[in-house]
């Protein structure tokens, strides 16, 4: 076996233009393959932690078909609509979110943000955080009695996010005019806007706004996470009873978690499926280019196949030999592959994580790297497996006569 293997990459090293370009060809497919695999599994890993961090038992009430939330007068949650969701069979706990834009102040330097209002109730807070999916990671929350305090979003402990100097603890902040003390920060949601969310109490975001704001989105959670579509749907009725609609006619969607994730899980399913299709093309394209290169390399070796032959050596022998070239022209192009796809994706998820879309990073398992490896030693052998067979079957006279 040790001579075959010293033959074979004999052979190998002897038409290095050749072989480079098979491996160029299967590398590049599985640098592909193995880019898109990690991003793919990176979005699942996203929505499997956000789902195990907020539960499957949390729901929203929010505006359709109009603008964002707290932007668009036309649409608002009145306090009737809150008490419709709170006496719903099966609602455990509600809250509600005020959101509006704010403009915020820094060294001359202004940005318009979302400031968003929550209830001073503990148990409000918790379910908010546990909503959005983020804690404090510096500094403390906001509690009840606080005036004019503020907890602001990850991006702002960042140089050259928000603005060019972070804020820190203690220091104030300009919000529309007023001035607030920092309390504490959240920690990374994943994306820009949300990481710039700026959070106050009722009170104040009442002070900010006036009195009459009503309400952008009502929060709750169910007592059993595995009735939640019944709940929605009693929810979903009630406000339709409340706002006096139709089915049919509704100003406002109820949507749970449940939903969002799965609307959520069947768009990376799409994305998976593009996967599927360029690990298909890919396999296919390299698989032609390697089997063209042995075929080339058995039509090139004819007279020495013979004389292997001739020397006793069996069918068996000659086939392991050009499976073996090619599995190995397969091994090589997927180390370099992986390598290649591990440094592009790592680098555009450190990218992704500067710009504040840190929930689209990569994930790399063991298993992706073991997995894209092995495809290409699989596409390799199986390419060389029709020239294998036919070198095999040359009889020793007729190659020994071939020119």
């Amino acid at each position: 076996m040790i001579e075959i293997i010293k033959y074979s990459f004999k052979n190998i090293m002897a038409r290095k233009t050749r072989s480079l370009l098979t491996i160029l060809s299967i590398f590049i497919g599985i640098s592909a393959i193995f880019i898109f695999a990690s991003f793919g599994i990176g979005l699942y890993a996203y929505v499997q932690e956000v789902a195990e961090s907020s539960g499957l038992d949390k729901f929203m009430v929010q505006a359709q078909g109009m603008g964002a939330p707290g932007l668009d007068d036309t649409f608002k949650l009145e306090e009737s609509d809150l008490k419709e969701v709170e006496r719903t069979k099966g609602v455990s706990e509600v809250t509600v979110w005020y959101l509006k834009a704010g403009e915020i102040e820094k060294d001359k330097a202004k940005k318009f943000v979302y400031v968003a209002g929550i209830l001073p109730e503990k148990k409000d807070i918790r379910l908010v955080e546990a909503v959005m999916g983020v804690e404090i990671i510096k500094g403390r929350n906001l509690k009840k009695g606080d005036s004019k305090k503020a907890v602001l979003g990850y991006n702002y402990l960042l140089a050259d996010k928000i603005f060019e100097d972070p804020y820190v603890l203690g220091e104030k902040i300009n919000i529309n005019g007023e001035r607030f003390e920092i309390v504490g920060f959240y920690d990374a949601i994943g994306n820009p806007s949300d990481d710039a969310n700026v959070y106050l109490l009722e009170e104040d975001m009442q002070n900010l706004f006036g009195e009459d704001i009503s309400y952008s989105i009502i929060m709750g959670q169910v007592i059993d996470a595995n009735t939640i579509n019944q709940v929605t749907e009693r929810v979903e009725k009630n406000l339709r009873k409340n706002r006096g609609l139709d089915e049919g006619e509704e100003d406002f969607f109820v949507q749970s978690f449940a939903d969002a994730f799965e609307t959520f899980t069947n768009v990376i399913n799409i994305v998976v499926g593009f996967i599927f299709i360029i690990v298909v093309i890919s396999a296919i394209v390299a698989s032609v280019n390697t089997a063209n290169t042995m075929v080339t390399s058995v039509l090139e070796r004819i007279k020495e196949i013979g004389v292997m032959k001739s020397m006793g050596a069996r069918n068996s022998t000659i086939q392991v030999i050009f499976l073996f070239e090619s599995g190995i022209l397969g091994l090589i192009a997927g180390l370099v592959g992986v390598g290649v796809g591990w440094l592009f994706s790592s680098a555009a998820g450190q990218l992704l994580d500067n710009l504040g879309w840190g929930f689209l990073s990569p994930v790399f398992y063991w298993w992706l790297f073991a997995l894209c490896i092995s495809l290409a030693v699989v596409v390799g052998a199986v390419s060389g497996m029709f020239p294998a067979v036919f070198a095999s079957k040359q009889k020793p006279v007729d190659a020994l006569r071939y020119e």
